[in-house]
């Protein structure tokens, strides 16, 4: 069995040549860079051999262990595309044992494992430095082409498991992408410090030490610390390596087992006992929006997308930390930030109604009622995720008055934000996502009304905001006790009213141009 999918691999490898001249060329040049690549870390982790074994073990284990990490998240996002999959041989009557060894072994057959497997020979030559180090060296190599190995075939089958067929897992999947990307921008920041290029420098030999007893990075720690004298953490990593490795096996068996009898796409059923959130609120047109728009909120995958990326933003403090701005600074930036974002996310909630917006058009509720209505999901979430967020940020700046600075600040950016969308989202609606589409799939006739109406609102929030901006500055830097409660009075107050105005003149552009509302949601 072994052998008939090693030479199914081999067919498969071959069958990407053999397609069309451009996909012939990419798949080529893609798997020859990847092995120059390799050979290229290869030679420079060999030339450490007559290193200090701290030089060495501050370049090779981070390197090592961002390598692994690759090979932990690449494959959960293109898992929907494994050829390898377990549940395409389920037909075939395999049994669970050959079919976990053989796809296992199968597995080692490709540029990836080849090129980890390269670096990974080039660090054993750079342990070879007497018997001991030497042939840890050799077994860390054996456990880090093992890991990766594995963490291929494991990712490779929850990511086509958990993504492959299913709407809200896949976008889960390009959620996750985008929280990697994002993690990826400080970080790279990080790296391109002078004084952490330097293999001598101290955060390198910090960011060594943690790495080295993380699954990602202990299989290449072994040798390091055989060589620099410390035996006792070389074991104590060896055995985390094997448990790794281990546990991945165990992993990928149980995976194995559980696709070989797993039917895709069961239809669920869920039974309901109530309205939710219709029972909650009542029988108003203002409650009857709400009900629905918080229902919308809690359950399309497109409003999910959106107040999830709100988690990413505190991401922004680290390249600005780095940079030089002092951290307790840093700490005043993210709330406000998601207030902003949060006040900018209704700008276009007409057109996520598509043709179900005829329903509040037809129902001759005023305009308001369906304005207000729709702003409730953000207000109830927004105003106690500001409080506990002014709070924390003020624990973290060192300074009491800052906490009624940031209710006021991001108080009023919010309901400033919240009052020009319930406008624009009636004035300057635009196509987006469609219901049952991807979050991500945006239309691609958006035109220049997108840009405007974004636009539009940013810039609003930003220019009500500036008042209270004035006032917090102020207050962080000059008298804060009544600058402070100044600063949280205007921003309520500005806010307030904006949000005021823009429900009361929304509604009216909405009781004017029902219609033209229903026909612009249903536009590509």
């Amino acid at each position: 069995m072994v052998a008939q999918l090693l030479r199914l691999r081999a067919d498969l490898l071959a069958g990407e040549v053999r397609g069309s001249a451009g996909r012939s060329v990419l798949v080529v040049v893609g798997g020859l860079a990847g092995l120059v690549a390799a050979v290229l870390v290869a030679m420079a982790v060999v030339a450490l051999r007559d290193a200090d074994p701290v030089v060495a073990r501050s370049v090779i284990v981070p390197v090592g262990t961002l390598v692994t990490v690759g090979f932990a998240l690449v494959p959960l996002m293109v898992g929907g595309a494994d050829q390898f999959d377990p549940r395409r041989f389920a037909v075939f009557g395999v049994s669970r044992r050959d079919l976990a060894v053989g796809l296992g072994i199968a597995g080692l057959v490709g540029v990836p494992v080849v090129a980890v497997a390269v670096v990974a020979v080039a660090q054993s030559v750079a342990w070879m430095r007497d018997a001991g180090t030497g042939v840890l060296g050799v077994v860390a190599a054996v456990l880090v082409v093992a890991t990766a190995a594995l963490l291929v075939r494991v990712g490779c089958a929850i990511g086509a498991w958990l993504f492959g067929s299913h709407r809200p897992t896949r976008d889960a999947a390009w959620l996750v992408t985008l929280v990697v990307v994002v993690l990826a921008i400080p970080m790279v920041s990080l790296l391109l410090r002078v004084d952490w290029i330097d293999p001598r420098s101290t955060e390198l030999d910090r960011i060594a030490d943690v790495a080295g007893w993380t699954p990602w990075g202990a299989a290449w720690a072994v040798p390091a610390e055989a060589a620099a004298g410390n035996t006792g953490e070389a074991v104590v990593k060896l055995l985390i390596a094997v448990a790794v490795v281990a546990g991945l096996g165990l992993a990928w068996w149980v995976l194995v087992g559980h696709l070989l009898v797993t039917v895709d796409d069961r239809a669920s059923v869920r039974s309901y006992r109530t309205l939710g959130w219709f029972d909650r609120f009542g029988a108003t047109p203002v409650g009857a929006v709400a009900a629905r728009a918080l229902t919308y909120w809690g359950r399309d995958p497109r409003y999910r997308t959106s107040y999830l990326i709100l988690l990413l933003v505190p991401v922004v403090v680290v390249p600005l930390g780095v940079a030089g701005m002092p951290w307790h600074w840093t700490a005043l930036i993210p709330l406000p930030l998601m207030a902003v974002i949060a006040g900018f996310l209704p700008h276009n909630d007409v057109a996520y109604d598509n043709t179900a917006v005829w329903l509040h058009v037809a129902s001759g509720a005023p305009g308001w009622s369906d304005r207000l209505g729709r702003l409730t999901p953000v207000i109830v979430v927004g105003v106690p995720a500001i409080v506990a967020g002014a709070g924390l940020s003020a624990w973290l700046y060192g300074d009491a008055a800052a906490f009624p600075v940031l209710i006021g600040v991001c108080v009023g950016a919010l309901f400033a934000g919240l009052g020009i969308s319930s406008v624009v989202s009636v004035a300057l609606p635009y196509p987006t996502v469609r219901p049952g589409d991807r979050a991500f799939q945006q239309p691609q006739a958006a035109g220049v009304v997108s840009t405007v109406s974004q636009s539009t609102t940013i810039i609003g929030i930003l220019v009500f905001s500036v008042p209270t901006v004035w006032l917090a500055v102020h207050a962080l830097t000059g008298d804060g006790s009544s600058s402070a409660v100044l600063t949280l009075g205007v921003g309520a107050a500005v806010g307030v009213v904006v949000l005021g105005l823009g429900v009361l003149f929304g509604g009216r552009l909405f009781d004017r141009h029902g219609p033209d509302l229903l026909a612009a949601a249903q536009r590509n």
